[in-house]
């Protein structure tokens, strides 16, 4: 570990120690028992093309919001 990322570490500890307040330790408690996926995908050429066209449509200004997507999802749904 990096030295920087110990003192963060250890202030972090500290921080949590300190806690005296039963909503937020049991908050802290829920946001540690997440499971993190660090899995490490493999994409193909073809699939990093995609991914590539898709980026330079949203800087283009070709997307759409997270809350239209919703709903277009929420309309597939329903049929």
């Amino acid at each position: 570990m990096i030295q920087s990322e110990e003192h963060h570490v250890n202030r972090l500890i500290e921080k949590i120690k300190s806690i005296t307040d039963p909503n937020v330790l049991e908050e802290v408690y829920r946001l540690l028992a997440v499971d993190f996926d660090d899995s490490i995908y493999l994409t193909s050429d073809a699939q990093k093309q995609v991914v590539a066209e898709s980026q330079q449509m949203i800087e283009k200004g070709n997307g759409i919001s997270s809350e239209k997507a919703d709903d277009e999802i929420d309309q597939w749904l329903k049929k």
